[in-house]
């Protein structure tokens, strides 16, 4: 499926932008052809002029004079004394004589035939400039224009054909052409690569979820098991013993609550839906509350638990009180499991300028530098914790969001003298 939608955007992206690039190189095209045909128009122009100029101020009309004219305007003549062509006509190429017995029907009088191009007029009657087209693109230019020398009349012709210019166009659409393919080559290789960045974070999103709903079945799926046995040894066991049975599985249920809720949690971080109660909350008592909760666990496991309050007074902040309490709770209950007994573990509260900081420390074994970037993650546990009772690996992941919900950060580090330091710090939202 990924790799059909990255193909699918691929040709998506590359047919857009190249049908984009298209319709540029073709109206650049447009004005490039545009600008060389005005440019060979105002040239013949001028030439032609200069050369009829020329031609009523010589007394000779000798073919050296027509040839070298011919010469320097690129441009081929033709004369018509009294309406009789000239010998130096003949000397010119088939095609151009062909093109000047198209011209003569237009000034001689003779009914158009379907073979007669379209001219469209561009100077006066008197000296005209004709532009000449079969079908949809100029064929050629002349220019004709009157005059009496020796008592006759004699009419002047310049003929230039295109077929130059249309060479040079073709050319250019061919070269064009090839840079285009070769554009749309590297485009779309282009495409595919910026398509496979662009589905990644897809990729790898679809690919956490699948290992998440595999651990979390997993990680249900064995107090599922132990409420199953137990409660199918209940009904074999004496009314005496049924009791112990019954604390079990309402001590596997109590865990199942415990991962459900936070599985909740999750989801709802990844939705975007962790919507934060945001109350005026002294978080020195909220600090007190969670020491107070916890103080006769720590001394049933032989902990020494300690809290260090700032001696300064910090002002109520704006935060979601049940959640900051959470992220305490998650923090202790990993240092209580994970400590041995007659460990000391400290909560403290400190203060830095605008910024509140939580810490809890123990001088347990601590985390290796190796599994410090990866406990955040979720159904992640250390190498010698898979076998602690009623942790799942998704404590640490719910108090990861709950710190980016308060736009704050939880790290770990190495604790002073051993043990591991986890520091939740968030700015105070002040009244």
């Amino acid at each position: 499926m990924y790799r059909k939608a990255r193909i699918h955007l691929t040709l998506l992206f590359s047919a857009v932008t190249c049908t984009m690039l298209l319709a540029l190189l073709a109206v650049s095209l447009l004005i490039s052809g545009k600008s060389q045909f005005s440019l060979l128009l105002s040239n013949f122009t001028r030439q032609s002029l200069a050369a009829a100029g020329e031609a009523l101020d010589q007394r000779i009309l000798t073919t050296g004079w027509l040839t070298s004219k011919e010469t320097s305007g690129s441009f081929y003549l033709f004369l018509l004394d009294q309406g009789t062509p000239v010998f130096h006509n003949s000397t010119h190429p088939e095609s151009v004589r062909n093109m000047f017995d198209e011209i003569q029907p237009l000034f001689s009088g003779e009914t158009y035939a379907d073979s007669v191009p379209d001219c469209f007029f561009q100077s006066s009657e008197e000296e005209s400039v004709y532009i000449c087209r079969h079908g949809l693109l100029p064929s050629y230019l002349f220019y004709r224009t009157q005059f009496i020398r020796n008592n006759s009349s004699l009419q002047f012709f310049t003929i230039l054909p295109l077929d130059e210019l249309h060479s040079e166009i073709r050319s250019g659409i061919l070269r064009d052409l090839l840079l285009f393919l070769l554009s749309g080559c590297i485009l779309a290789a282009f495409c595919w690569y910026f398509t496979g960045r662009l589905l990644k974070p897809l990729l790898d999103g679809h690919e956490s979820q699948n290992r998440f709903i595999s651990a979390a079945s997993h990680e249900l799926r064995t107090p599922l098991a132990v409420i199953l046995a137990n409660a199918s040894a209940c009904e074999k066991a004496p009314k005496d013993r049924q009791s112990e049975f019954f604390r079990v599985i309402e001590r596997e249920g109590r865990q199942m609550s415990v991962m459900l809720e936070q599985l909740l949690t999750l989801s709802r971080a990844d939705s975007h839906s962790l919507n934060l109660q945001l109350t005026e909350t002294d978080l020195q008592t909220l600090l007190l509350d969670v020491y107070e909760a916890f103080l006769p666990l720590a001394q049933k496991e032989h902990h020494l638990l300690q809290i260090l309050l700032p001696e300064e007074d910090i002002p109520p902040s704006f935060c979601d009180a049940f959640r900051i309490s959470q992220l305490c709770t998650i923090l202790l209950q990993n240092a209580l499991s994970y400590t041995p007994a007659g460990s000391r573990i400290i909560l403290a509260l400190s203060l830095h300028g605008k910024f509140a900081e939580i810490s809890v420390q123990d001088n347990g074994p601590g985390i290796p530098d190796s599994e410090k970037t990866q406990i955040f993650g979720r159904f992640t546990r250390g190498k010698d914790q898979d076998t602690q009772k009623g942790h799942h690996g998704l404590g640490l992941a719910v108090a990861s969001e709950i710190s980016h919900a308060h736009s704050g950060t939880l790290t770990v580090h190495d604790a002073p003298g051993g043990g591991s330091l986890f520091m939740f710090r968030f700015p105070l939202r002040i009244s």
